[in-house]
């Protein structure tokens, strides 16, 4: 099916990513506590995932079907336990260095649900790659997408560095934490990606190079991992970030 360039988005948050989203087509910015407008159409939630729930409070429920999310971390099981399972996800490969600024593509970007070729579409006025896939390969890919979030920002936590001298610096680190990762993530029943998984996050990273991150949403995130076990190397460099806070 064919998405009209012109499909008016409403965005929720007025972040980088939001800001970006409104930048790349017809849409309307709402910020923290604008219910939705009546109008029909994708709503893009560019939200913090702990602000999730206040975002949801603020969208009738004969409009959740037109939401799209695009948060990272592991959210299929607050999805679930809100009917919202079917509802469109992207997982977003590209940066935005600040608020304004144009999104750096990093490719592999994909989406998910509905109104997922909409946002396809307007990924691409704003020059992000994207693709459509079907449920089951977005889950492996969202496990992906969490390790990717995990690893590089406590590595960026640790050593104050942006992801392009990690890879340099700590790629034995980066193998060895998303093992560790993979291993917790299997054992709860997540999907495992295939092929070398160590390889695509690298070379994401080589793609946006000065982007540094850091720890962000720990029940989302590392916290999540640490909840279930406990690993050598993502346990040590933890205890070692909290330490220093």
């Amino acid at each position: 099916m064919s998405v009209p360039a012109e499909t008016v988005f409403q965005v929720i948050g007025a972040g980088r990513v939001g800001l970006a989203l409104v930048s790349m087509g017809p849409a309307h910015l709402l910020r923290r506590g604008e219910p939705v407008l009546a109008q029909a159409g994708p709503i893009a939630v560019c939200a913090r995932n702990d602000d999730l729930e206040d975002v949801l409070r603020l969208v009738p429920a004969d409009r959740r079907g037109d939401l799209c999310f695009v948060q990272n971390g592991l959210l299929g099981p607050w999805f679930t336990e809100r009917g919202l399972q079917d509802a469109t996800r992207a997982l977003l490969y590209f940066a935005v260095p600040s608020r304004g600024a144009a999104a750096e593509d990093g490719g592999g970007t994909v989406v998910t649900g509905p109104w997922a070729e909409a946002l396809v579409t307007r990924l691409g006025q704003g020059g992000v790659a994207a693709q459509v896939v079907d449920a089951a390969r977005f889950e492996a890919e969202a496990v992906e997408k969490l390790l990717w979030s995990c690893v590089f920002g406590l590595l960026a936590e640790v050593y104050k560095a942006p992801v392009g001298q990690l890879i340099v610096e700590r790629r034995g680190e980066i193998s060895t934490l998303t093992d560790e990762l993979l291993d917790v993530a299997a054992e709860a029943g997540l999907p495992r990606p295939q092929g070398d998984v160590v390889g695509r996050l690298v070379a994401y990273s080589a793609r946006i190079p000065s982007y540094q991150g850091g720890l962000k949403e720990l029940p989302w995130r590392n916290g999540w991992f640490l909840a279930r076990r406990v690993t050598p190397l993502h346990g040590a460099l933890m205890a070692q970030t909290t330490a220093a806070r």
